[in-house]
């Protein structure tokens, strides 16, 4: 038998098993090829399906507040274009057009038209505006008419200036300083915003609503972050002088209590250049030039600026402070059952059933004259130490110090926060009790005779101090220690 003959129906046979399992196989591709739209259109269909009712979700859910978002920025952009077109012949003031007043303020204005004198800006985005926004400007005006102030707000790559009236809230004393015929007072400005973005550059200020200005202020943004300080001292425009061992003392005191940043306003202080540099180095201080706008006799040439000086840190540190305490180089407010400003307030919000919104933190005021008879005990450098007779604490809000919440505060002034953020929501201002804690004001007796002997009559010793003495005096000795190394090295 041939065995290749004989073979040959098996491979016949093998090759038309294979040839039909070739066909099954492909008969099932192409029945999956033939599903595959299907699979995909319902795919697309479940897909767009689940879209839309995601966005049909997010619609009403946000349904009471889409629509008038929608509306408010295209009124927005109407406004701003109707803004940029209401003095179309304006240009940004050059450099050279720009009017200072000591190398420090900006002015604009002459003797026979108002006068506007300015010396920062701010963009104001805190949370509890909701979606206003605002340019906040800092400084004092004479002699502007009934209509008031404009601002002129420059962005970049546009050449002129959207234009919107000021709101004037006074910052300052009422009564104002007068010099020769004009009554100069102390305001925040406020341009509004209609826009969150783009932001305005630079900001000017007129009387007019078209004039040209000769302010060009450049617009600072504090960034929104988590404070970097719990507490940070703004202290009011400071000129003279102060011994150097009591700013050493009243510096580490504050910074023992719980005080980790201060910014001086220095109007012309003589004797303090190098105890500021120390301080300023070791990162604790920080010390701005601040001489006066005007030439006003005494002191009031200084303190005119304070306002502008308060507001100023205020506004600068908006997000890096938790509080802003506002003191003297002469007062501390001394805990009278607690080792730190933490602890005290935590006590204090807890007595208060920690209720919200509580914009400062009042503490009543208690002198303690340095011409009443010193204790020639304690060491002669220590103010807080030596002088220890004190007045009756002072009634509720006379003359007090304060910590307050700068997101919650429009104007801050010397004793506590001047004008609520929004007025018609009022924060709680807590006035301390005087078991917890008093401010220690260090100074002399400049009342009349009569008053004075009355306080010193009644003076009584309060050692509250002396419960810090054991962790201040080392602090303030190897301060004046290393100050008079750097002095020595000098010579």
């Amino acid at each position: 038998m041939n065995l290749e003959h004989a073979s040959s129906p098996r491979v016949e046979f093998d090759s038309l098993s294979c040839a039909c399992k070739t066909r099954m196989y492909c008969r099932n591709i192409v029945r999956l090829i033939m599903r595959f739209p299907i699979f995909l259109v319902t795919f697309l269909v479940l897909s767009i399906l689940l879209l839309s009712l995601q966005e049909s979700h997010d619609v009403l859910r946000k349904v009471s507040t889409a629509k008038s978002y929608v509306l408010r920025n295209a009124r927005a952009e109407r406004e701003l274009h109707a803004g940029l077109l209401l003095c179309p012949h304006l240009k940004r003031p050059n450099q050279s057009s720009i009017q200072t007043l000591n190398g420090y303020w900006q002015y604009q204005g002459s003797i026979e038209t108002e006068e506007i004198i300015v010396n920062s800006a701010f963009f104001d985005d805190r949370p509890m505006l909701g979606f206003s926004t605002w340019i906040r400007v800092l400084g004092m005006a004479a002699n502007f008419s009934s209509s008031g102030l404009y601002c002129h707000l420059w962005y970049e790559d546009h050449p002129n200036p959207y234009v919107t009236q000021a709101v004037l809230n006074v910052t300052g004393r009422k009564k104002g300083y007068r010099l020769g015929k004009k009554l100069f007072i102390q305001y925040l400005f406020s341009c509004h915003l209609t826009t969150v973005y783009p932001l305005p550059s630079h900001v000017s200020l007129v009387g007019n609503q078209c004039d040209n200005s000769s302010i060009l202020l450049p617009v600072h943004r504090p960034l929104r972050t988590n404070p970097e300080h719990e507490f940070g001292v703004c202290v009011p425009v400071s000129f003279g002088t102060i011994p150097v061992p009591q700013f050493v003392e009243w510096i580490e005191f504050l910074h023992l209590l719980g005080v980790t940043e201060f910014n001086v306003y220095d109007s012309n202080m003589t004797g303090m250049t190098e105890v500021f540099d120390y301080y300023i180095n070791r990162g604790w201080l920080k010390v701005f030039p601040s001489p006066p706008a005007l030439n006003l006799t005494g002191v009031d040439g200084p303190k005119f600026g304070s306002a502008a000086a308060l507001n100023d840190c205020m506004m600068r540190n908006l997000y890096r402070y938790r509080l802003v305490l506002v003191i003297d180089f002469d007062e501390v407010i001394i805990p009278r059952m607690h080792r730190n400003y933490s602890a005290m307030l935590s006590y204090v919000d807890s007595v208060n059933n920690g209720k919200e919104l509580t914009i400062g933190y009042g503490f009543r005021n208690t002198f303690f004259f340095r011409d009443m008879k010193p204790d020639s005990g304690q060491p002669s450098h220590l103010w807080t130490m030596v002088h220890r007779t004190r007045s009756e604490v002072a009634k509720y809000r006379a003359a007090p110090k304060s910590f307050v919440d700068p997101l919650q505060c429009l104007s801050v002034f010397n004793h506590y926060c001047f004008l609520p953020l929004k007025p018609k929501v009022r924060p709680l201002y807590l006035s301390v009790q005087p078991t917890v804690a008093v401010t220690h004001h260090y100074r002399l007796c400049g009342f009349t005779k009569a008053k004075c002997k009355e306080f010193f009559d009644a003076g009584y010793q309060d050692d509250t101090a002396l419960r810090f003495k054991d962790d201040l005096e080392p602090r303030v000795k190897v301060t004046l220690k290393r100050l008079e190394d750097l002095r020595m090295k000098q010579l």
